[in-house]
Protein backbone atom coordinates (compact mmCIF):
# COMPACT_ATOMS: atom_id res chain seq x y z
CA UNK A 1 0.00 0.00 0.00
CA UNK A 2 1.40 3.41 -0.93
CA UNK A 3 1.87 6.03 1.43
CA UNK A 4 -0.71 8.37 -0.15
CA UNK A 5 -3.29 5.01 -0.15
CA UNK A 6 -2.54 4.93 3.68
CA UNK A 7 -3.15 8.38 4.58
CA UNK A 8 -6.52 8.35 2.99
CA UNK A 9 -9.68 8.88 5.53
CA UNK A 10 -10.69 5.27 7.22
CA UNK A 11 -14.19 4.78 5.35
CA UNK A 12 -17.61 5.09 7.69
CA UNK A 13 -18.69 2.15 9.26
CA UNK A 14 -21.29 0.30 7.82
CA UNK A 15 -24.42 -0.15 10.08
CA UNK A 16 -28.01 -1.68 9.02
CA UNK A 17 -29.78 0.04 6.15
CA UNK A 18 -32.52 2.34 7.71
CA UNK A 19 -35.79 1.98 5.80
CA UNK A 20 -36.95 5.29 7.43
CA UNK A 21 -34.48 6.76 5.25
CA UNK A 22 -35.74 5.11 1.91
CA UNK A 23 -39.29 5.59 2.88
CA UNK A 24 -38.60 9.21 3.32
CA UNK A 25 -36.35 10.01 0.35
CA UNK A 26 -38.65 8.36 -2.19
CA UNK A 27 -41.66 9.86 -0.41
CA UNK A 28 -40.47 13.76 -1.60
CA UNK A 29 -38.96 12.66 -5.01
CA UNK A 30 -42.42 11.16 -6.08
CA UNK A 31 -43.98 14.45 -5.08
CA UNK A 32 -41.28 16.31 -6.45
CA UNK A 33 -41.49 14.37 -9.79
CA UNK A 34 -45.33 14.90 -9.84
CA UNK A 35 -44.99 18.04 -10.14
CA UNK A 36 -41.98 17.88 -12.79
CA UNK A 37 -44.09 15.13 -15.09
CA UNK A 38 -47.24 17.03 -15.00
CA UNK A 39 -45.99 19.62 -17.26
CA UNK A 40 -45.14 17.30 -19.83
CA UNK A 41 -48.48 16.11 -20.21
CA UNK A 42 -49.93 19.16 -19.67
CA UNK A 43 -47.41 20.37 -22.57
CA UNK A 44 -49.12 17.55 -24.78
CA UNK A 45 -52.85 18.03 -24.20
CA UNK A 46 -53.63 22.16 -22.94
CA UNK A 47 -50.47 24.26 -23.43
CA UNK A 48 -50.33 23.98 -26.90
CA UNK A 49 -54.10 25.33 -27.04
CA UNK A 50 -54.51 27.71 -23.77
CA UNK A 51 -51.01 29.45 -24.14
CA UNK A 52 -50.44 28.95 -28.21
CA UNK A 53 -54.13 29.22 -29.50
CA UNK A 54 -52.86 30.52 -32.73
CA UNK A 55 -50.61 27.70 -33.96
CA UNK A 56 -51.29 25.17 -35.84
CA UNK A 57 -51.81 22.18 -33.41
CA UNK A 58 -48.68 20.42 -34.08
CA UNK A 59 -46.30 23.71 -34.34
CA UNK A 60 -48.25 24.10 -30.75
CA UNK A 61 -47.01 21.11 -29.73
CA UNK A 62 -43.40 22.06 -30.77
CA UNK A 63 -43.79 25.66 -28.92
CA UNK A 64 -45.38 24.19 -25.77
CA UNK A 65 -42.38 21.21 -26.02
CA UNK A 66 -40.28 24.11 -25.88
CA UNK A 67 -40.79 25.38 -22.56
CA UNK A 68 -41.22 21.83 -21.51
CA UNK A 69 -37.18 22.05 -22.83
CA UNK A 70 -36.86 25.17 -20.93
CA UNK A 71 -36.65 23.19 -17.70
CA UNK A 72 -33.99 20.95 -18.66
CA UNK A 73 -31.64 23.76 -19.93
CA UNK A 74 -32.11 25.10 -15.84
CA UNK A 75 -31.07 21.77 -14.82
CA UNK A 76 -27.18 22.11 -14.91
CA UNK A 77 -27.35 24.93 -13.10
CA UNK A 78 -29.20 23.42 -10.51
CA UNK A 79 -27.21 20.76 -10.68
CA UNK A 80 -24.12 23.56 -9.87
CA UNK A 81 -26.11 25.43 -7.21
CA UNK A 82 -27.33 22.70 -5.09
CA UNK A 83 -24.33 20.79 -5.64
CA UNK A 84 -22.21 23.47 -4.08
CA UNK A 85 -24.62 23.19 -1.34
CA UNK A 86 -24.87 19.60 -0.65
CA UNK A 87 -20.99 19.21 -0.78
CA UNK A 88 -20.15 21.88 1.72
CA UNK A 89 -23.00 22.33 3.71
CA UNK A 90 -25.01 18.70 3.93
CA UNK A 91 -27.19 16.72 2.25
CA UNK A 92 -30.61 17.46 3.80
CA UNK A 93 -30.73 20.80 3.29
CA UNK A 94 -31.08 20.87 -0.62
CA UNK A 95 -33.73 18.28 -0.16
CA UNK A 96 -35.81 20.17 1.73
CA UNK A 97 -35.10 23.42 -0.15
CA UNK A 98 -35.55 21.75 -3.86
CA UNK A 99 -38.73 20.10 -3.14
CA UNK A 100 -40.23 23.67 -1.52
CA UNK A 101 -39.00 25.21 -4.38
CA UNK A 102 -40.91 23.10 -6.91
CA UNK A 103 -44.18 23.21 -4.99
CA UNK A 104 -44.18 26.55 -4.99
CA UNK A 105 -43.53 27.04 -9.08
CA UNK A 106 -45.94 24.06 -9.66
CA UNK A 107 -48.60 25.51 -7.58
CA UNK A 108 -48.16 29.26 -9.79
CA UNK A 109 -48.84 27.29 -13.07
CA UNK A 110 -52.23 26.10 -11.67
CA UNK A 111 -52.92 29.92 -10.89
CA UNK A 112 -51.13 31.67 -14.25
CA UNK A 113 -53.91 33.12 -16.69
CA UNK A 114 -53.95 32.23 -20.11
CA UNK A 115 -52.92 34.04 -23.98
CA UNK A 116 -56.25 34.70 -24.06
CA UNK A 117 -56.40 36.62 -20.76
CA UNK A 118 -53.30 38.57 -21.03
CA UNK A 119 -51.83 38.08 -23.92
CA UNK A 120 -47.61 36.77 -24.51
CA UNK A 121 -47.11 37.67 -20.68
CA UNK A 122 -48.54 34.29 -20.47
CA UNK A 123 -46.42 32.49 -22.15
CA UNK A 124 -43.25 34.28 -20.87
CA UNK A 125 -44.61 33.45 -17.50
CA UNK A 126 -44.95 29.89 -18.26
CA UNK A 127 -41.56 29.81 -19.38
CA UNK A 128 -40.06 31.36 -16.56
CA UNK A 129 -42.24 28.77 -13.89
CA UNK A 130 -40.72 26.23 -15.92
CA UNK A 131 -37.29 27.22 -15.60
CA UNK A 132 -37.52 27.98 -11.79
CA UNK A 133 -39.05 23.57 -11.91
CA UNK A 134 -36.08 22.87 -14.03
CA UNK A 135 -33.52 24.85 -11.17
CA UNK A 136 -34.75 22.53 -8.08
CA UNK A 137 -35.00 19.31 -10.45
CA UNK A 138 -31.86 19.74 -11.06
CA UNK A 139 -30.90 19.33 -7.27
CA UNK A 140 -33.66 16.81 -6.45
CA UNK A 141 -33.05 13.34 -7.94
CA UNK A 142 -28.92 13.57 -7.06
CA UNK A 143 -29.77 14.29 -3.36
CA UNK A 144 -32.25 11.67 -2.83
CA UNK A 145 -29.58 8.81 -4.16
CA UNK A 146 -27.11 9.85 -3.02
CA UNK A 147 -28.37 10.00 1.14
CA UNK A 148 -29.30 6.54 0.02
CA UNK A 149 -26.09 5.22 -1.39
CA UNK A 150 -24.17 6.81 1.09
CA UNK A 151 -26.19 5.17 3.79
CA UNK A 152 -26.44 1.64 2.09
CA UNK A 153 -24.11 -0.86 2.30
CA UNK A 154 -21.77 -1.80 -0.72
CA UNK A 155 -23.39 -4.90 -1.66
CA UNK A 156 -27.22 -3.05 -1.49
CA UNK A 157 -25.89 -0.29 -3.41
CA UNK A 158 -27.66 -0.94 -6.74
CA UNK A 159 -31.28 -1.90 -5.42
CA UNK A 160 -30.60 1.40 -2.29
CA UNK A 161 -29.79 3.78 -5.04
CA UNK A 162 -32.11 3.22 -7.68
CA UNK A 163 -34.84 3.88 -5.09
CA UNK A 164 -35.73 7.36 -6.29
CA UNK A 165 -36.21 6.20 -9.70
CA UNK A 166 -39.31 4.81 -8.22
CA UNK A 167 -40.37 8.15 -6.81
CA UNK A 168 -40.33 9.51 -10.38
CA UNK A 169 -41.94 6.85 -12.03
CA UNK A 170 -44.74 7.10 -8.74
CA UNK A 171 -44.48 11.10 -9.69
CA UNK A 172 -45.51 10.32 -12.92
CA UNK A 173 -48.19 7.38 -12.54
CA UNK A 174 -49.83 10.52 -10.21
CA UNK A 175 -49.94 12.68 -12.95
CA UNK A 176 -50.86 10.69 -15.85
CA UNK A 177 -53.40 9.49 -13.17
CA UNK A 178 -54.62 12.48 -12.43
CA UNK A 179 -54.72 13.82 -15.87
CA UNK A 180 -56.42 11.11 -17.32
CA UNK A 181 -59.08 10.87 -14.78
CA UNK A 182 -60.06 14.81 -15.72
CA UNK A 183 -60.12 14.13 -19.12
CA UNK A 184 -62.63 11.18 -18.52
CA UNK A 185 -64.70 12.96 -16.21
CA UNK A 186 -64.21 16.44 -17.93
CA UNK A 187 -65.68 17.60 -21.44
CA UNK A 188 -62.65 19.58 -23.90
CA UNK A 189 -63.70 22.68 -22.93
CA UNK A 190 -64.13 22.11 -19.43
CA UNK A 191 -60.69 20.69 -19.52
CA UNK A 192 -59.46 23.64 -21.27
CA UNK A 193 -61.04 26.44 -19.55
CA UNK A 194 -60.38 25.66 -15.47
CA UNK A 195 -59.85 21.29 -15.49
CA UNK A 196 -56.25 21.53 -16.25
CA UNK A 197 -55.20 23.83 -13.38
CA UNK A 198 -56.49 20.75 -10.49
CA UNK A 199 -53.45 18.77 -11.16
CA UNK A 200 -51.01 22.09 -10.40
CA UNK A 201 -53.19 23.04 -7.54
CA UNK A 202 -53.01 19.47 -5.48
CA UNK A 203 -49.41 20.26 -5.31
CA UNK A 204 -49.43 22.93 -2.48
CA UNK A 205 -51.28 20.22 -0.44
CA UNK A 206 -48.37 17.47 -1.49
CA UNK A 207 -45.61 20.02 -0.80
CA UNK A 208 -46.71 21.15 2.78
CA UNK A 209 -46.37 17.17 3.09
CA UNK A 210 -43.83 16.63 1.74
CA UNK A 211 -41.57 19.24 3.53
CA UNK A 212 -42.88 17.88 6.97
CA UNK A 213 -41.77 14.54 6.03
CA UNK A 214 -38.54 15.38 4.70
CA UNK A 215 -37.59 17.28 7.96
CA UNK A 216 -36.90 13.55 9.63
CA UNK A 217 -33.83 12.70 6.78
CA UNK A 218 -30.26 12.43 8.69
CA UNK A 219 -27.37 14.03 7.24
CA UNK A 220 -25.24 10.93 5.92
CA UNK A 221 -22.44 9.21 8.06
CA UNK A 222 -19.78 9.47 5.05
CA UNK A 223 -20.84 13.21 4.85
CA UNK A 224 -20.19 13.73 8.65
CA UNK A 225 -16.58 12.06 8.25
CA UNK A 226 -15.25 14.08 5.16
CA UNK A 227 -16.10 17.70 6.72
CA UNK A 228 -16.32 17.12 10.23
CA UNK A 229 -20.02 18.12 10.84
CA UNK A 230 -22.50 19.76 8.37
CA UNK A 231 -21.04 22.98 8.21
CA UNK A 232 -17.01 22.53 8.54
CA UNK A 233 -16.96 23.21 4.57
CA UNK A 234 -18.71 26.79 4.19
CA UNK A 235 -18.89 27.86 1.22
CA UNK A 236 -16.28 30.57 -1.18
CA UNK A 237 -16.41 33.72 0.88
CA UNK A 238 -18.95 36.07 -1.15
CA UNK A 239 -16.31 39.21 -1.25
CA UNK A 240 -13.95 36.87 -3.30
CA UNK A 241 -14.62 37.65 -7.17
CA UNK A 242 -16.81 35.96 -9.52
CA UNK A 243 -13.88 33.82 -11.08
CA UNK A 244 -12.28 33.11 -8.44
CA UNK A 245 -15.20 31.19 -6.72
CA UNK A 246 -16.09 29.72 -9.49
CA UNK A 247 -12.48 28.40 -9.94
CA UNK A 248 -12.71 26.87 -6.70
CA UNK A 249 -16.49 26.00 -6.57
CA UNK A 250 -16.58 22.01 -6.00
CA UNK A 251 -18.73 21.56 -9.97
CA UNK A 252 -15.21 22.83 -11.55
CA UNK A 253 -13.29 20.90 -9.03
CA UNK A 254 -14.91 17.32 -9.95
CA UNK A 255 -14.72 18.18 -14.26
CA UNK A 256 -10.23 18.94 -13.24
CA UNK A 257 -10.36 15.86 -11.05
CA UNK A 258 -12.60 13.01 -13.00
CA UNK A 259 -12.92 14.42 -16.77
CA UNK A 260 -13.43 10.83 -17.99
CA UNK A 261 -15.65 9.57 -15.60
CA UNK A 262 -18.16 13.35 -16.05
CA UNK A 263 -18.18 12.50 -19.84
CA UNK A 264 -19.16 9.01 -19.03
CA UNK A 265 -22.49 10.09 -16.98
CA UNK A 266 -23.52 13.06 -19.49
CA UNK A 267 -23.61 9.97 -22.23
CA UNK A 268 -24.56 6.74 -20.45
CA UNK A 269 -27.94 7.83 -20.23
CA UNK A 270 -28.74 8.91 -23.31
CA UNK A 271 -31.47 6.21 -24.31
CA UNK A 272 -32.86 6.17 -21.23
CA UNK A 273 -33.89 9.47 -21.08
CA UNK A 274 -34.68 9.78 -24.48
CA UNK A 275 -36.61 7.09 -24.59
CA UNK A 276 -38.95 7.98 -21.41
CA UNK A 277 -39.26 11.40 -23.14
CA UNK A 278 -40.28 9.94 -26.57
CA UNK A 279 -42.43 6.44 -25.23
CA UNK A 280 -44.32 8.37 -22.07
CA UNK A 281 -44.40 12.09 -23.94
CA UNK A 282 -43.96 12.50 -27.05
CA UNK A 283 -46.29 9.62 -28.27
CA UNK A 284 -49.35 11.06 -26.68
CA UNK A 285 -48.59 14.12 -29.16
CA UNK A 286 -48.16 11.64 -32.07
CA UNK A 287 -51.29 9.91 -31.41
CA UNK A 288 -52.86 13.44 -31.57
CA UNK A 289 -51.14 13.82 -34.78
CA UNK A 290 -52.73 10.93 -36.12
CA UNK A 291 -56.09 11.67 -35.08
CA UNK A 292 -56.17 8.74 -32.64
CA UNK A 293 -57.52 8.43 -29.41
CA UNK A 294 -55.18 8.92 -26.13
CA UNK A 295 -56.67 6.99 -23.77
CA UNK A 296 -55.27 3.75 -24.03
CA UNK A 297 -51.71 5.69 -24.18
CA UNK A 298 -52.44 7.43 -20.75
CA UNK A 299 -53.57 4.98 -18.72
CA UNK A 300 -50.63 2.40 -20.20
CA UNK A 301 -48.54 5.28 -19.12
CA UNK A 302 -49.93 5.00 -15.79
CA UNK A 303 -50.28 1.10 -15.52
CA UNK A 304 -46.70 1.02 -16.70
CA UNK A 305 -45.34 3.57 -13.97
CA UNK A 306 -46.70 1.54 -11.73
CA UNK A 307 -45.77 -1.97 -12.81
CA UNK A 308 -41.93 -0.20 -12.77
CA UNK A 309 -42.15 -0.02 -8.90
CA UNK A 310 -41.13 -3.21 -9.34
CA UNK A 311 -38.99 -3.31 -12.26
CA UNK A 312 -36.95 -0.76 -11.30
CA UNK A 313 -35.72 -2.13 -8.19
CA UNK A 314 -35.34 -5.59 -9.57
CA UNK A 315 -33.15 -4.40 -12.34
CA UNK A 316 -31.22 -2.33 -9.61
CA UNK A 317 -30.67 -5.45 -7.73
CA UNK A 318 -29.91 -7.62 -10.59
CA UNK A 319 -26.73 -4.81 -11.11
CA UNK A 320 -25.42 -5.70 -7.46
CA UNK A 321 -25.07 -9.15 -8.69
CA UNK A 322 -24.16 -8.92 -12.66
CA UNK A 323 -22.48 -5.55 -12.74
CA UNK A 324 -23.56 -2.45 -13.89
CA UNK A 325 -22.79 -1.74 -17.97
CA UNK A 326 -24.32 -5.45 -18.78
CA UNK A 327 -27.84 -3.97 -17.56
CA UNK A 328 -27.67 -0.62 -18.85
CA UNK A 329 -26.55 -2.09 -22.16
CA UNK A 330 -29.23 -4.71 -22.64
CA UNK A 331 -32.08 -1.62 -21.84
CA UNK A 332 -30.36 0.62 -24.73
CA UNK A 333 -30.42 -2.53 -27.24
CA UNK A 334 -34.53 -3.26 -25.95
CA UNK A 335 -34.72 0.27 -26.60
CA UNK A 336 -33.37 -0.07 -29.93
CA UNK A 337 -35.33 -2.83 -31.53
CA UNK A 338 -38.52 -1.98 -29.97
CA UNK A 339 -38.62 1.77 -31.54
CA UNK A 340 -40.39 1.11 -34.75
CA UNK A 341 -42.69 -1.61 -33.36
CA UNK A 342 -43.44 0.75 -31.02
CA UNK A 343 -45.31 3.16 -33.42
CA UNK A 344 -46.96 0.72 -35.34
CA UNK A 345 -48.62 -0.39 -32.01
CA UNK A 346 -49.93 2.53 -31.82
CA UNK A 347 -51.09 3.30 -35.36
CA UNK A 348 -52.64 -0.01 -34.88
CA UNK A 349 -54.88 1.47 -32.09
CA UNK A 350 -55.15 -2.04 -29.63
CA UNK A 351 -55.20 -0.87 -26.40
CA UNK A 352 -53.62 -4.41 -25.21
CA UNK A 353 -51.07 -3.86 -27.69
CA UNK A 354 -49.77 -0.33 -26.48
CA UNK A 355 -49.95 -1.48 -23.01
CA UNK A 356 -47.53 -4.26 -24.05
CA UNK A 357 -45.24 -2.48 -26.22
CA UNK A 358 -45.34 0.52 -23.10
CA UNK A 359 -44.44 -2.15 -20.98
CA UNK A 360 -41.53 -3.27 -23.10
CA UNK A 361 -40.20 0.33 -24.10
CA UNK A 362 -40.21 1.56 -20.18
CA UNK A 363 -41.15 -1.27 -18.19
CA UNK A 364 -37.97 -3.30 -19.08
CA UNK A 365 -35.63 -0.94 -21.67
CA UNK A 366 -35.77 2.44 -19.53
CA UNK A 367 -36.47 0.62 -16.32
CA UNK A 368 -33.31 -1.48 -17.13
CA UNK A 369 -30.89 1.81 -17.45
CA UNK A 370 -32.25 3.25 -14.85
CA UNK A 371 -32.11 1.03 -11.78
CA UNK A 372 -28.15 0.22 -13.12
CA UNK A 373 -26.83 3.56 -13.47
CA UNK A 374 -27.72 5.45 -9.98
CA UNK A 375 -25.01 3.54 -8.12
CA UNK A 376 -22.56 3.11 -11.05
CA UNK A 377 -22.38 7.07 -11.19
CA UNK A 378 -22.11 7.65 -7.57
CA UNK A 379 -19.02 4.74 -7.34
CA UNK A 380 -17.01 7.00 -10.08
CA UNK A 381 -16.85 10.09 -7.04
CA UNK A 382 -15.48 10.44 -4.27
CA UNK A 383 -17.73 12.10 -1.31
CA UNK A 384 -16.15 15.44 -1.58
CA UNK A 385 -17.00 16.35 -4.81
CA UNK A 386 -19.86 13.78 -5.70
CA UNK A 387 -23.35 15.73 -5.19
CA UNK A 388 -22.12 18.46 -7.71
CA UNK A 389 -20.08 15.92 -9.88
CA UNK A 390 -23.55 13.72 -10.55
CA UNK A 391 -25.73 16.84 -10.64
CA UNK A 392 -23.86 18.42 -13.17
CA UNK A 393 -23.31 15.94 -15.26
CA UNK A 394 -26.32 13.67 -15.12
CA UNK A 395 -28.49 17.03 -15.94
CA UNK A 396 -26.17 18.14 -18.82
CA UNK A 397 -27.12 14.63 -19.89
CA UNK A 398 -30.16 15.62 -19.66
CA UNK A 399 -30.49 18.35 -21.23
CA UNK A 400 -28.74 17.24 -24.77
CA UNK A 401 -30.78 13.62 -24.75
CA UNK A 402 -34.08 13.97 -22.82
CA UNK A 403 -35.22 17.64 -22.51
CA UNK A 404 -34.89 17.82 -26.12
CA UNK A 405 -36.37 14.91 -27.09
CA UNK A 406 -39.78 16.10 -27.25
CA UNK A 407 -39.45 19.20 -28.82
CA UNK A 408 -37.40 17.54 -31.52
CA UNK A 409 -39.58 14.51 -31.86
CA UNK A 410 -42.30 17.06 -33.02
CA UNK A 411 -39.98 18.89 -35.47
CA UNK A 412 -38.72 15.05 -37.07
CA UNK A 413 -42.58 14.78 -37.47
CA UNK A 414 -43.31 17.83 -39.35
CA UNK A 415 -39.83 17.73 -41.36
CA UNK A 416 -40.42 13.98 -42.40
CA UNK A 417 -44.13 15.29 -43.62
CA UNK A 418 -45.53 13.07 -40.54
CA UNK A 419 -43.73 10.29 -40.74
CA UNK A 420 -42.46 8.97 -37.82
CA UNK A 421 -38.79 7.48 -39.49
CA UNK A 422 -36.96 10.10 -38.02
CA UNK A 423 -37.74 9.93 -34.61
CA UNK A 424 -37.30 6.10 -34.43
CA UNK A 425 -33.35 6.96 -36.07
CA UNK A 426 -33.44 9.81 -33.31
CA UNK A 427 -34.18 6.75 -30.62
CA UNK A 428 -31.50 4.63 -32.69
CA UNK A 429 -28.80 6.95 -32.11
CA UNK A 430 -29.63 7.72 -28.49
CA UNK A 431 -29.01 3.83 -27.86
CA UNK A 432 -26.06 3.32 -29.65
CA UNK A 433 -24.28 6.64 -27.53
CA UNK A 434 -25.48 4.61 -24.12
CA UNK A 435 -24.30 1.46 -25.63
CA UNK A 436 -20.58 3.03 -26.38
CA UNK A 437 -19.98 4.76 -23.72
CA UNK A 438 -20.91 2.03 -20.96
CA UNK A 439 -18.95 -0.21 -22.62
CA UNK A 440 -15.86 1.90 -23.01
CA UNK A 441 -16.30 2.70 -19.24
CA UNK A 442 -14.76 0.60 -15.96
CA UNK A 443 -17.36 -1.72 -13.84
CA UNK A 444 -17.89 -0.59 -10.33
CA UNK A 445 -20.21 -2.80 -8.86
CA UNK A 446 -16.64 -4.40 -6.80
CA UNK A 447 -15.42 -1.67 -6.00
CA UNK A 448 -15.97 1.09 -2.94
CA UNK A 449 -16.74 4.51 -3.94
CA UNK A 450 -13.72 6.82 -5.42
CA UNK A 451 -11.43 7.92 -2.19
CA UNK A 452 -11.83 10.72 -0.50
CA UNK A 453 -9.73 13.88 -1.85
CA UNK A 454 -10.29 17.02 0.84
CA UNK A 455 -11.04 20.02 -1.30
CA UNK A 456 -8.89 22.82 0.16
CA UNK A 457 -11.00 26.08 0.83
CA UNK A 458 -10.12 29.42 -0.27
CA UNK A 459 -8.02 31.86 1.63
CA UNK A 460 -10.35 34.66 3.09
Amino acid sequence: MTEAASARPAPPPQRAFDPKIALTAVFGTTIEWYDFALYGTAAALVFNKVYFPDSDPLVGSILAYGTFAIGFLARPLGGAYFGERGDTRGRKGVMVATLLLMGLATTAIGLLPTYGQIGVAAPVLLTLLRFVQGFAAGGEKTGALIILFENAPPKWRGLATCLPAIGTGTGTLLSTGVFALCTSLLSEGELLSWGWRIPFLISAALTFFGLWVRRSLPETAEFRQTTGDATASPAPPVRLPLRRRLATSRFVTAWRRYPKEMLIVIGAGAAENAGYYIFGTFAVTYAEDRGLATTALLSGISLVAALKLVTVPAFGALSDRVGRRPVSIGGALVLLLAAWPFFEVVDGGRPWAVWLFLFITLGIGQSAILGSQPAFFAELFDTSVRFSAIGVANNIGTVLTGGLAPMLASALLLWFDHSVTGVVVFIALMSAVTVVTVALARETRHTESAPVERTPQPAR
